[in-house]
């Protein structure tokens, strides 16, 4: 089994211990370690935009008929 796991964090935030939590984590095992310059992300704490419940109230319509059997498929029913 294969585990893929990435780690995003700024170049000066490493140091010893996650060197040594990477040891710790894998042991053994044979990693590869890819570097790539990513662009900035947002903040996971950020506030994502308030959502209003309701908010397409009345502009939805559902025909009376929604549920009834359709005639392109009457080959399949019984």
């Amino acid at each position: 089994m294969t585990m893929h796991t990435t780690y995003r964090l700024q170049a000066n935030e490493l140091n010893e211990d996650f060197i040594q939590s990477l040891k710790a984590l894998f042991h053994d095992k044979t990693i590869e370690i890819a570097v790539s310059d990513t662009p900035p992300q947002q903040d996971d704490n950020a506030l994502s935009p308030v959502r209003k419940a309701g908010a397409l109230a009345g502009r939805i319509k559902i025909s009376d008929d929604f549920d009834a059997p359709l005639a392109d498929f009457s080959d399949y029913q019984q």
